[in-house]
């Protein structure tokens, strides 16, 4: 936040069609969440995610895939996968051929 403007209470959109009370500064346009609402809405995002730690491997990064998330997709080593960011995520998508 830029602690220059004022905050309005808005009904902001998390996640398409889920609103949740937010507060929006009149001068940066910076959209906050109260400690609650952000828990919910972090508890949302993850879904049924789990929590990886990234690996250094050369100058890149890599990241386990669970076992459990390969059993179910079939997935094989040296797979081919199209990696992309949105946000703050990163998304995986499996290279069928």
């Amino acid at each position: 936040m830029c602690n220059e403007g004022k905050l309005r209470a808005i009904q902001d959109e998390a996640e398409p069609g889920i609103f949740v009370a937010a507060y929006k500064c009149n001068k940066c346009n910076e959209i906050a969440y109260s400690e609650e609402v952000m828990a919910k809405v972090e508890a949302m995002r993850r879904g049924d995610a789990e929590r990886r730690s990234l690996i250094k491997i050369g100058a890149s990064l890599a990241i386990s895939i669970p076992a459990e998330i390969v059993k179910r997709l079939k997935l094989k080593p040296k797979g081919k996968v199209y990696i992309s960011a949105k946000g703050n995520e990163i998304i995986a998508r499996i290279a069928r051929t």
